[in-house]
């Protein structure tokens, strides 16, 4: 088995488990930074900084700069704070993508 398939059903994983526990806003979904490292260091298939890698080159997070992470303004807090920001739309196309099968 390769790694990307790996880093794909995991992304595919933990973004389902997300969507039971976090709301989904603008096809996003907004998690802490230490949330989102245990659940990449669960499976050590590879090292986080290798997922966080793959996942902001496939579009799975939305990120600024040189990180992984967003400004975000927090309602409760009422303060812009750094959070991780899961792409639900990626999320979305890539599960039905692996639902669909071809007939040859």
């Amino acid at each position: 088995m390769n790694v990307l398939f790996l880093i794909i059903k995991e992304y595919l994983s933990i973004t389902q488990k997300l969507t039971q526990a976090y709301k989904i806003e603008n096809e996003r979904i907004i998690i802490e930074r230490d949330d989102f490292k245990k659940m990449l260091e669960r499976y050590a298939f590879t090292s986080f900084a290798e997922k966080v890698k793959a996942y902001k080159a496939l579009n799975f997070i939305i990120y600024d700069n040189n990180n992984y992470t967003m400004p975000y303004k927090d309602k409760e807090l009422k303060k812009t704070v750094r959070k991780v920001i899961i792409n639900y739309k990626t999320y979305d196309t890539i599960n039905e993508l692996f639902k669909t099968s071809i007939e040859e």
